[in-house]
């Protein structure tokens, strides 16, 4: 467990991340870990755990939170808001870190957009993929391979 240093913390940052929208109820988040067991991206990435992000900013721990990778692996799929007790909305306030994080540097300006591209190109793969083995389309997996290296060439 890491340990926190409380003269390196903002007090200041679940405030500011209540004041945003989206961000309102995170407050009242009890760390039941009700978003993180439905989490599709926490299946397959052992390190991303939404529960740990909000108990870090409620912690007030603004640049570990602000500079991880972790806060960009989230699908915004909002399984984990549909599910929580409480309503905190934690699909919402990945925006509002990454917004953050753009601002105050810990990111490039046009990693949102290639985010996006990602999430297109993966849509897409498992659409095609599914069409393949419905027997509903005529692609081949030769196509599929080169539509998904093309996506990779252009990160």
């Amino acid at each position: 467990m890491k340990k926190v240093m409380i003269s390196k913390t903002d007090s200041n940052f679940k405030y500011e991340i209540a004041s945003q929208p989206g961000g309102e109820n995170i407050k009242k988040c009890f760390s039941c870990g009700t978003c993180t067991g439905g989490c599709p991206v926490f299946r397959v990435e052992d390190g991303y755990n939404p529960r740990k992000i909000i108990r870090m900013i409620l912690l007030g721990m603004r640049k570990e939170v602000l500079s991880s990778k972790m806060i960009w692996l989230c699908a915004r799929c909002y399984a984990c808001t549909a599910n929580c007790p409480q309503g905190v909305s934690f699909a919402d306030i990945i925006v509002v870190l990454r917004d953050l994080a753009i601002k105050e540097g810990h990111a490039p300006p046009d990693l949102p957009e290639k985010i996006e591209q990602i999430t297109d190109a993966a849509n897409e793969l498992r659409k095609d993929c599914i069409n393949i083995l419905t027997g509903a389309s005529e692609i081949s997996k030769k196509d599929i391979i080169d539509k998904t290296k093309k996506t990779v060439e252009n990160l």
